[in-house]
């Protein structure tokens, strides 16, 4: 095994064994990459979904009580063109803050409820 140095730290090149071993770790890795992107995009998506049930219900109680996006606007210090984005932007991530501050103008409780997953 070689030495070599970069800066202040000592590298020590891999035995072939230990070579053949990383390069098998490398290949593995780079097989399960699509399954993982996969996953992490249909937690993603899962998510993106309850957060757009949740706007979906703020705007419908906001049109109920007939309040205009300005009042809202006006009760949260959201701009009207964020609130309007928020309700019609079908990729919009907005911050539970966001969330809670648009159900406080409604006279709402915004709850975030963990749970257990079935099946872990």
């Amino acid at each position: 095994m070689g030495k070599r140095t970069m800066g202040k730290r000592i590298y020590r090149e891999p035995t072939v064994e230990q070579a053949a071993k990383y390069r098998r770790i490398r290949e593995m890795i780079t097989a399960e990459i699509p399954e993982i992107m996969r996953e992490a995009n249909a937690l993603r998506q899962g998510r993106r979904v309850k957060i757009q049930e949740a706007v979906m219900m703020l705007k419908a109680e906001r049109e109920l009580r007939g309040l205009s996006l300005a009042e809202i606007s006006e009760r949260t210090g959201i701009s009207k063109s964020a609130i309007s984005k928020l309700e019609n932007n079908q990729e919009a991530n907005p911050t539970i803050n966001t969330l809670a501050k648009y159900a406080d103008a409604l006279q709402m409780e915004l709850s975030v409820t963990l749970t257990d997953r079935v099946g872990y």
